[in-house]
């Protein structure tokens, strides 16, 4: 079934977090193999529980599948959810996994990365610290980092992605009293 996602512009101020300079573009893609090799993972462990906490308290700002025009360019649908807070904000993990990745990508920020078995991984953007490392197995509401606005970004949030065999899904299908929030033009 088609779905129809409405459409987010968001002015970013640091022109080269829209337009990526040749610098910029060579760092992206000595990147990409760091953030596939985590959205490969694929392991035994049978997922605990589908059913996942929000990983942060805030004001839910953009939902997943947006149509998203940055400096009023298209860029890709938005990818994961939203979540503003304040900078410093815990972020806790929303199911038991394994932190398979920390890094500090150009668009991501502050990222990371946690394996919840059988192709389930999530991914935690723009954080302003990381207290976590890879290879550190966590449970449900351990700390993984702080709120931050690293990365492209318009102010603190948390940019939560899941992702199901390397697919991204709707964060929001894995948290029950949660109903897709609509669009709004921050961040």
């Amino acid at each position: 079934v088609d779905k129809e996602y409405p459409a987010q512009y968001i002015t970013i101020k640091n022109k080269r977090m829209v337009n990526p300079n040749p610098d910029d573009v060579k760092r992206i893609s000595s990147e990409r193999p760091a953030i596939n090799n985590a959205l490969n993972t694929w392991t035994e462990q049978p997922v605990e529980d589908l059913l996942f906490s929000l990983p942060v308290q805030g004001r839910l700002s953009s939902p997943f599948g947006l149509k998203r025009f940055f400096n009023k360019q298209p860029k890709n649908p938005h990818s994961g959810l939203d979540i503003a807070a304040p900078t410093g904000t815990t972020i806790a993990a929303p199911a038991p996994g394994m932190v398979i990745n920390t890094g500090s990508y150009y668009y991501n920020g502050n990222t990371v990365f946690l394996d919840h078995g059988q192709g389930l991984v999530t991914g935690y953007f723009h954080m302003s610290k990381i207290t976590v490392k890879a290879g550190q197995i966590v449970e449900q509401g351990t700390k993984l980092g702080e709120v931050g606005e690293t990365g492209r970004v318009t102010g603190p949030h948390l940019h939560w992605n899941v992702y199901l065999n390397k697919t991204k899904v709707d964060p929001a299908l894995f948290v029950s009293e949660l109903s897709t929030p609509k669009a709004e033009n921050a961040p």
